[in-house]
Order: C-alpha cells, then structure tokens, then sequence
C-alpha cells in the first residue's frame, strides 16, 4: 500500500472519522477501539519510512484542537493556519459558520449534553438576524443569510493562542472581563453616566450565591463584568439573568441595604417590594418609560429602576426627579394633598433637614419623612415601627414637640378585637373585623387586618381625606390647611371602634347640647372637641381614661373623680351634684357579704373583680336607656328608673338595686310595692313610685336627707328611726293609712337579748335596732322591722307579689317567721303566737 506522503495526513483523517460513526454500544466501541489502534499503527509506520525527525515542525499554534479532525478536517493547520488546501480537499479561503444542528451534533448528549441549557432555559437568540443597531464585528461572521449562529460567537478550531488563552478556547476571540459581549452591545457599556448599571470595580463583594448560581467575576477585586449579570447559555430567568429579577432576588443578592427587613427580621426603612400596590398605581406611562412589575403586579426594584438604556435618570430611575417628589407622587397620587398642609415642612419647619442634610426645598416634599433606600429621620424607642415614626418629630425636643406625643396618649400596639371591655355583666367588643374602616399594621409598619393599633390607624400623616372631603380645612395664613390628619372625622372615628359608647350623643351628657360654653383642660370648648373629646383627649390628658377634665383628690379619686368633676357644686352639672347622703361607694360588696355582676373597680378606675363600688358600678355614662342603644334626642330629659345612664334598669323591675341586693327584691308586686298600692304618692323627690323605681319608693340613692337607709320619705312618728320610717305610709295621712296600728310598740322598759337569734341566716332571726343610729344590736327594744321584714311578704316563700292589694294574716303580713322557736316564746311561753296576732289591738292585748 503506497500513498503520497502529501495525502497521508487527509488519508489519516478520513480514517479516523470514518471511525468516530461507530455505535455507541460499549462492545462496538471497544472492537472499534481495538480496529482504530491497528490501523493506527499501520498509518505511522507508512509514515515513518518518509519522515526525517529533523524536519518536524512543532505546530504554529499549539493550542489547535487538531483532535476536532476527526470531524472537520477542513479547520486542521493546513487549511485555517497555512491557509492552502490539500489534495483531498480545496482550500476555502470564506469562514464557514456552522449550523446549531452541527454544533448540537456533538452537544446532544453523545459527547456533552447541552440540551437543557440551549433548549430548555433561556440564552443568547440564535438563527435570527441581529436587533436594529447592534453592530456586528467581522471576526464575529454570520451565516449565509445574515442570521446570529452559535458559531458566530463560538470556534472549536485554530484560534490563535496568546494572551488570555484561557478565556479564548471556544470562542474567536478573547472574552476577558466579557470583552466580547461589549464589542457587539457597546450600547450597554458606559456605566451610569451613559443611563447603565455601572461595570468594573466595586466596594461590596460580589456574593458567593452568584458565583455559585454561575456568575462570572472580572480579573480584579470585586470587578462586575457583563457575565456577573447575564449568563449566555442555560438562564432559567429572562434576560439571561442569574438570578430571578421578579421577586428583587437578584437586585437584592448584591444591594441586600435596600431590603425591607434586615438578616435578623427588623424592618428596613427602604421602600417597600414584593408587595401588590393597594392604594398605590403605576400609571400606564411610567410602565411605557421602562417601570416593570413582578408576579401578579407585585412591586420590585425594576418598578422604579431601570438598569439598561436609561436615558431619564443617572440613578437609573425611571422618571427624572425634582423638588416636588414627583416620582413619588407619580404612584402615589392621594398622597398630594400633602403638600398644602403642616406636614409639609417648607411650611412649617423649611430649615429642617433630613439624615441626607437635605430640606424639603431642596429633596421633595416626601424627602422629610422618607428616603427610598435608608431613613429620613433618627427613630428612637421601642414602639411599632409606625409610632417611632411620629415621634420623630412629635417628641420631646423634636420640632413639633408644640404637638407633644411623649404624654398619655391612646393605647397603641392593642388588637382591637381581642380587647374585651368588661362593663358589668356584659364582655362588650364593639367591632368586627370585616366593618373596620381604619388600617391596622404589624410591628413592622405594614398593614395587617390581624394587627394592632398605631398612630397611623387614626391619623393618615398624608393628609386627611376626611378634611378634604368635608372641606372643614381651611388654609390659613401660614399657606396650608389646618388639619389633624384623622382618617374620619370625630367622633365618627371614634365610634369605629367604640361603638357601644357613641349613644352618648344627644343625651344629658353630649356637652355640645347642654354646656355648649364649657371647657376642657385643653382649653375647648365642646364643639371644638367634640363629642368624646370633652371628656377625654386622645392626645395629653390625664394618665387614666385619657380625662380631659379637671379631676381633685376631694372627688374620691380616680374611680370618682370622672363623674365629680362634673356633678360637683361648682362643676358644670351643679344641679346634679352628689352631696348629702347617697349610696355608699369605695366598698367592697363582697365583704358585707353581697354578690354582683356590675363592674367593681381600684383605685386607679380599671375594673377588677376584687374591686370596690363606685359610681360607674351602677351608671354606665355612655348610654342614657340601658334597653336601647339610641334613644332619640333626650339631652333635656329628666331622668327616672328607666334611663338616667344606669347600667340595668331599675324599673318596672327593680333589676339593678336585686343585682346586689337579690333579697330585697321580693318586695316587687307586694302590698309594699307602692305602685300597686299607692301609685300616685311621691317621695322627697317628687317621684311617683312609676318614676322612681320599686326600691326609690322608699330609699333615694343620691342626695337623701337622711342617712339612715337613705330614707325617701318624711318620717312619721316613733321612738326609734325603724318605726318613724314605717310610720312614713302606716299613719293617718300616709299611702297606707288603712292599715295603721293603734299600738305599734313594744313596752320601752322591757329591754330584749337576741343572742343565738341575731344571725340573719338562722330562720328565727330576731334582729334588735338601735334607737339612734338604727344599727343592728343584741339588746334593745323591739321596733317595727324586729318581726317585719318589709321586703318579702311571705317568711316561708321567697318569691315576688302578685301585683295585687292582698288582705294579710298571721302567716304572712311580711312577717318574719312563725317559728315555735321565735324569741317570744322565751318570756311569754307558747302563748307568744297568740299574743304576736293581737300585738296590734290595744283591747285585746291587755285583756287578761
């Protein structure tokens, strides 16, 4: 076998490619393996004998792959370096750019499968023309129609070794620092002054998650280079990025200042991302500058940014900034009504500067309060992130401390519905979740429905909707409106949560009706405080119940000093002030042995169930009916047993006064209830027994005359005050004059012991009274109320009248017992109960 030594080199290649067609079964590629080094060796020793090892030239370029002969033999030494051909195959002087099916012949899989990273994911586009403006270098050829290839970036073959050789194997040229991604997009090069982000060295360190993700690094420290970006081949993310730009992820890997929340969870004073805008709107025209958003309209960092081509801005910003924050108020348009009030400071504090030294003047309106990217202001304190916001400028030594939030304010961080205000029997929560109006926000400043109260649930610092709607701002003077930025206008605000209080309007206690000229400690006047506001301030007043009011230690305290600071002699209910003798208060009810549902209350006024009674225990100040939570206007009503702001209405039942005192209330439909028997008598106070209630018949609970059992009627007479107050209706003038005694009392000088029967548990009570003081003693004399008990008619049942005048006899007659064991029988032997049935008939009770 002779072959010319010009043709040995083809005769080799064509022999080697013939076998790399193989089949990939293993066996068949190991007979191959075995026919290839065979042949092999009798392809050396042709070539041998016409070799001299003197002549051999080294390669001119060693880093050839000559090896990729075996499939294009045409890109060996001879043809791209020598630049001639062979005798096998001419010499084609035009650079041939393969078609991605070659390229895809080898990265298929049968020797590196490519597919995910070309098919699959995202790249750089191939088999399509170059975009408009883009300049294509001749080193980087295209195909016969002028369409981008993947040859057009990449050779496998004869590039020439040099210089940055490590990066130029694969591709026509040397892709240092992407040298060659800048050579075809030169107009993505320029860095910010040419509206790019910037390339090349930086301070921050390039983040490992990038490298690993696959991000390319520059030559030196910290060098950004296209590819630290862009990845050409195998992207899952559009715009052949590294990392998702949907969510900020990838803006965030590097710039992780800019996030809403640092490493350890605490909130960021940066704009918000990843959120979808509520009340906030990208317009149509800024999403046409270059504004994108993120899944599902979320905002991310490109929503404002634009990082390529960005002609507006050097900051890349998609709109150009100015003085009036117009970037900001692009999105966020409700918020330009701020600009005419306090809150804009080139009104009321223009040499104010922010942490950037900037004043509004010079940065924007929103500049004061908030930065995009760090914070406007120094926060201080361990408050709710909105809250140390206010007391920015709203605290002590702050440029509004005129309007002071360092004092006693409205409770903040508190759920609203899970604050249970416990008014007597009742666990009152005013407001459902789906009827509140006003925002609630976590700690970290966002709005969450399941959140708690801040300054900002009230106030809107933007400017109040609720003054521009109602048009109650009016600018003044100083060029800007007056305003306190509430959400709503009081006292509808405050009926939002506490609804159950807002039926104090238009009643005796609504100061805009009845003490219009009054004044808090604020120095307003009701209409100018408004409904709730007269009495208490949101802002600044007393440190319990936010009192707006004067409140002395001679009032009682906190518990009540509320109502006194009213309803005293000089206060502004003067004609309703509590003085003489009035139910006793700052006790406790369980220690006299009572029991009650109504609040009980400490010393500082919160209610307790270990608490004493105060006036609150039986008023409910809010409400005038307490069966209806509107009652019309009655602010110039006179109260009775039915309103007069009582917590349960003590009548025609007398249900308040039984909540503590359940024994007395089987007066109720007996020969005592005076409205069955004498319903159009009066007490002291000129109340029938229909406006005064059941129990107000006989006993006032404010301002009676008389201490004793607060006594609501004139005395009759008697010896002791028991028998002068039954005397009150059992003499000749009085409601029960057809049922008076001749003879009521027992022999003076017949001095009683009732020890053993002195328990008012004991069915053979036989309580003693002192003449005085009407106290209960252990000897004495017998008085009216020793053998009556005036409150139950029947010893034997405890139960309620029947609303009728019924005749009386020994077993009833509100006798206290008809015991074989009464105290009588101790001096008077069994005849006791004959004597006790003529005890009242002057003949037969001497008759021997």
């Amino acid at each position: 076998m002779v072959i010319a030594s010009n043709n040995r080199v083809g005769m080799f290649a064509i022999l080697c490619k013939c076998i790399s067609l193989g089949t990939s079964n293993f066996k068949m590629k190991n007979i191959y393996r075995n026919i290839f080094f065979c042949l092999s060796l009798a392809m050396i020793s042709l070539l041998l004998p016409n070799i001299s090892f003197a002549t051999v030239r080294p390669p001119k370029n060693p880093k050839s792959a000559k090896g990729c002969a075996i499939c294009h033999y045409r890109w060996v030494d001879t043809f791209f370096i020598d630049g001639k051909g062979s005798d096998l195959v001419a010499y084609q002087p035009e650079k041939v750019v393969a078609t991605p099916a070659m390229c895809l012949s080898c990265h298929d899989g049968s020797v590196m499968d490519s597919r995910v990273r070309v098919n699959n994911d995202y790249g750089h586009k191939t088999n399509m023309p170059p975009p408009a403006g883009i300049k294509i270098p001749k080193i980087f050829p295209l195909d016969e129609k002028g369409k981008v290839q993947c040859a057009t970036c990449h050779t496998a073959h004869g590039v020439p070794s040099g210089e940055d050789t490590e990066t130029t194997i694969f591709m026509r040229t040397s892709n240092k620092d992407s040298a060659m991604c800048r050579m075809c997009h030169d107009n993505m090069d320029g860095g910010l002054e040419a509206g790019h982000h910037p390339l090349g060295d930086v301070q921050k360190q390039i983040p490992v998650k990038l490298v690993e993700l696959g991000a390319a690094v520059g030559g030196r420290k910290n060098q950004i280079i296209c590819e630290t970006c862009h990845i050409a081949h195998g992207s899952p993310y559009a715009g052949f990025l590294i990392d998702s730009p949907g969510d900020s992820a990838f803006c965030l890997d590097c710039h992780n200042d800019k996030d809403n929340f640092t490493p350890a969870g605490e909130k960021n004073p940066t704009h918000v991302i990843n959120v979808f805008p509520r009340k906030a709107k990208v317009p149509q025209d800024l999403i046409k500058k270059g504004a994108k958003l993120g899944y599902k309209g979320v905002i991310t960092c490109q929503t404002c940014h634009k990082v390529h081509n960005n002609k507006i801005e050097r900051q890349l910003l998609v709109i150009k900034k100015d003085k009036k924050s117009a970037l900001c108020l692009t999105c966020h348009s409700d918020k330009q009504y701020l600009a005419d009030t306090k809150h804009n400071l080139v009104h009321s504090a223009p040499t104010e500067k922010n942490l950037q030294g900037q004043t509004v003047a010079q940065a924007g309106v929103c500049s004061a309060c908030h930065l995009p990217h760090g914070a406007a202001r120094t926060l201080s304190g361990k408050k709710d992130y909105t809250t140390r916001q206010c007391m920015s400028c709203h605290g002590l030594g702050k440029i509004s401390e005129k309007v002071n939030l360092s004092a006693k304010n409205h409770p903040l961080m508190v759920n609203p519905f899970n604050k249970e205000e416990k008014d007597g029997a009742l666990k009152v929560t005013d407001v459902k979740k789906s009827k509140l109006r006003l925002p609630l926000f976590s700690k970290l400043g966002l709005q969450d429905q399941n959140g708690q109260m801040t300054c900002a649930t009230c106030h809107d610092p933007h400017g109040a909707q609720a003054d521009s709607i109602k048009k109650i701002a009016q600018k003044s003077a100083q060029g800007y409106k007056a305003t306190f930025f509430l959400r709503e206008q009081a006292p509808d605000i405050c009926a939002e949560c506490h609804g159950s209080k807002f039926s104090i309007a238009n009643s005796k206690h609504d100061l805009v009706k009845v003490r219009p000229e009054s004044k808090n400690i604020l120095n307003q006047i009701p209409s100018e405080a408004g409904l709730c506001g007269s009495c208490h301030s949101v802002h600044g007043g007393h440190e319990d119940f936010l009192w707006a009011r004067e409140i002395t230690m001679q009032d009682g305290g906190i518990p009540q000093g509320l109502c006194m600071s009213c309803h005293r002699e000089k206060g502004i209910a003067g004609e309703k002030a509590i003085k003489n003798y009035s139910h006793r208060i700052n006790i406790s009810p369980f220690d006299k042995g009572l029991d009650t549902t109504l609040p009980l209350f400490e010393n500082n006024g919160k209610i307790s169930k270990n608490g004493v009674m105060a006036c609150r225990t039986c008023h409910d100040p809010h409400r005038w009916n307490p069966l209806k939570t509107f009652d019309g206007d009655h602010y110039d009503t006179e109260g009775n047993s039915q309103n007069s702001f009582l917590r349960l209405e003590n009548s025609p039942s007398p249900k308040l006064c039984a909540n503590c005192h359940p024994d007395k209330a089987y007066l109720e439909k007996t020969d005592h209830d005076l409205r069955v028997t004498a319903p159009f008598s009066k007490n002291i106070s000129g109340q029938t027994p229909a406006e005064s209630g059941v129990c107000g018949a006989c006993h006032l609970v404010h301002n009676s005359k008389n201490q004793i059992m607060l006594w609501a009627r004139d005395f009759g007479a008697g010896s002791s005050p028991m028998e002068m107050m039954c005397n009150s209706c059992h003499r000749e003038d009085g409601s029960a004059k057809n049922k008076t005694p001749e003879i009521s009392s027992h022999p003076e000088d017949k001095l009683i012991i009732n020890i053993g029967r002195n328990n008012k548990e004991r069915p053979d009570f036989f309580p003693i009274f002192d003449k005085t003081s009407g106290k209960l003693i252990t000897v004495g004399n017998i008085s009216c109320p020793s053998c009556h008990n005036a409150h139950q008619w029947n010893s034997r049942i405890p139960a309620k009248g029947q609303g009728i005048d019924v005749e009386g006899n020994a077993t009833n007659s509100f006798l206290r017992s008809q015991a074989l064991s009464a105290l009588c029988i101790d001096c008077h032997g069994p005849e006791a109960l004959l004597r006790i049935k003529y005890f009242h008939d002057p003949d037969k009770r001497t008759n021997k």
